[in-house]
């Protein structure tokens, strides 16, 4: 598989999905053929080799730039010993990295929490879900008891309630269902979830239907919504497929 491909003016890019340490051994092959410096930029980083620059340097170099540890511009020939002075600057740059990487998970995980615990004071004298199929919800639950499913069902459960205590106030699903779907979400989901999360509810929750349908017209990019809409289909916002409805 190639990494780099040439465009017209000479200039190598990285091909998507591109693995770097490949990336560097193809281009120093290129240098090699082509008796010049070849440059390319991978993820904000300007790597130039030739053709006897060793690859494992260049890799340590690049990482190095990676993390901030040196500018971002490296080779085409590194120092095979990194100094004692080099070292210390490394290690002092990660030390200080390290810190900022706590001080962000810190303030997520107090964000995290202080969004959990509204959403919860909410949820405290909510009803419950409004069931439709209570077998269809009990075989959902029963089939998904694993960490990935579990998530699926616990916010599919969570955002009906946060939905049922919006239209109990006297606010229309349409206007509420993508406000209370960012607000149920306090385990991260991904768009494969979420939409799992449409299908099921679209068949177990008493007001599925309708979430049913405003979800295929707010994922729409084209006419797909509607034509989900009218054969019974849910749309996948992480593929924008089609998930037929079961009967």
């Amino acid at each position: 598989m190639r990494n780099l491909w040439r465009e017209e003016n000479g200039v190598y890019s990285v091909m998507a999905g591109a693995n770097i340490t490949d990336t560097i051994v193809e281009a120093i092959a290129l240098s090699a053929d082509e008796n010049r410096t070849i440059t390319f930029e991978f993820n904000g980083v300007t790597v130039n080799v030739q053709s006897d620059s060793e690859p494992k340097l260049i890799y340590r170099d690049w990482s190095r730039a990676i993390n901030g540890y040196i500018e971002s511009n490296i080779g085409p020939h590194s120092n095979p010993v990194l100094t004692n002075e080099e070292k210390a600057n490394d290690d002092r740059i990660e030390a200080e990295n390290e810190r900022r990487r706590q001080e962000r998970q810190a303030e997520y995980n107090t964000q995290a929490t202080t969004k959990r615990n509204a959403v919860e004071a909410r949820l405290v004298n909510a009803l419950p879900m409004e069931v439709s199929d209570d077998n269809a919800w009990q075989e959902f639950k029963d089939k998904n008891q694993d960490r990935y499913g579990g998530k699926v069902v616990t916010y599919a459960e969570r955002w009906a309630r946060l939905m049922q205590l919006e239209m109990a106030s006297g606010n229309n699903l349409e206007d509420v269902a993508s406000a209370t779907s960012h607000e149920a979400d306090l385990e991260g989901i991904t768009g494969s979830m979420y939409g799992a999360a449409v299908a099921t509810l679209a068949q177990c929750w008493k007001h599925g239907e309708q979430l049913r349908r405003w979800h295929n017209l707010d994922t729409q990019l084209g006419s797909e919504g509607e034509l989900a809409n009218e054969s019974g289909g849910v749309l996948n916002p992480a593929l924008l497929s089609l998930v037929t409805r079961n009967e």
